[in-house]
């Protein structure tokens, strides 16, 4: 009998600057933490799984923003911020995890690069993990 349905693959830190982007810590006041391209050659679907954690340093007064940036030639990407780049805003909560999850459509994105924008008025840790997909081929 052929295989159906996705067949989802592990979890796995996306990469900022080459190393795993978990716990790295985004200063407040608006930076934008942007990781690197992650492909999507080949694949069915794509999750992105991020967790933003404040440490009970002070009170949140401010959002955080997670874009979605395409590439317009394979080299030069979407901005944070511009009208046409994907954008989520995400509430953290003080003296805690806040998780968020969303899907990137591989017909969509060939590649992307995820960022994060801090107006939460405090330094966040934050992890982006991703999972992708492929769909069985049938026999």
């Amino acid at each position: 009998m052929a295989g159906s349905g996705y067949d989802w693959g592990a979890w796995a830190a996306m990469q900022i600057g080459a190393v795993d982007w978990t716990s790295d810590a985004v200063a407040a006041a608006g930076t934008i933490d942007t990781g690197d391209a992650t492909s999507l050659d080949g694949k069915a679907a794509c999750e992105i799984g991020i967790d933003l954690y404040e440490d009970n340093t002070g009170a949140i007064t401010g959002d955080v923003t997670i874009w979605v940036l395409g590439t317009a030639d394979g080299t030069n990407y979407e901005e944070p911020g511009h009208d046409i780049a994907l954008g989520f805003t995400v509430t953290p909560v003080t003296n805690d995890h806040v998780y968020f999850r969303f899907s990137v459509d591989p017909g969509a994105f060939g590649t992307f690069k995820i960022a994060i924008e801090n107006n939460s008025g405090q330094e966040l840790a934050a992890t982006v993990k991703y999972r992708t997909a492929t769909l069985p081929l049938a026999s």
